[in-house]
C-alpha cells in the first residue's frame, strides 16, 4: 500500500516562495525580501542563490548589495531548514 497521500505529491513540486532576512554584520536586522523559485529541490534553490547573489541580485536590496548576512528560508518546501549565507 503507498503512504504517500495524493496532496503531498502535488505540494512537493511548488513553486516555492523563498524568503530572503539580511543581517548586518553587527548581527542587526537590516532587510527582507522574497521571490518565487521552480527548483525542486533545496540545494538546487541555494545554488540558484549563489547565482544570483554572484550576479548582484539580492531579492529585496538594492543592486550590488552585497555584504549582508542572509538567512534563507523555504517554509513550504518539506524539507525547509534554514540556511545562512555568510559574505566572503
Amino acid at each position: 500500500m503507498n503512504d504517500i497521500h495524493e496532496n503531498e505529491i502535488i505540494m512537493y513540486y511548488g513553486p516555492w516562495k523563498v524568503n530572503l532576512t539580511y543581517f548586518k554584520e553587527s548581527g542587526k536586522f537590516y532587510s527582507e525580501g522574497s521571490y518565487i523559485s521552480h527548483k525542486l529541490y533545496l540545494w538546487d534553490i541555494w545554488d540558484e542563490l549563489k547565482q544570483m547573489f554572484a550576479d548582484g541580485i539580492r531579492p529585496g536590496l538594492i543592486a550590488g548589495a552585497n555584504e549582508f548576512y542572509t538567512l534563507i528560508e523555504v517554509p513550504e518546501h518539506p524539507h525547509n531548514h534554514p540556511y545562512l549565507w555568510i559574505p566572503k
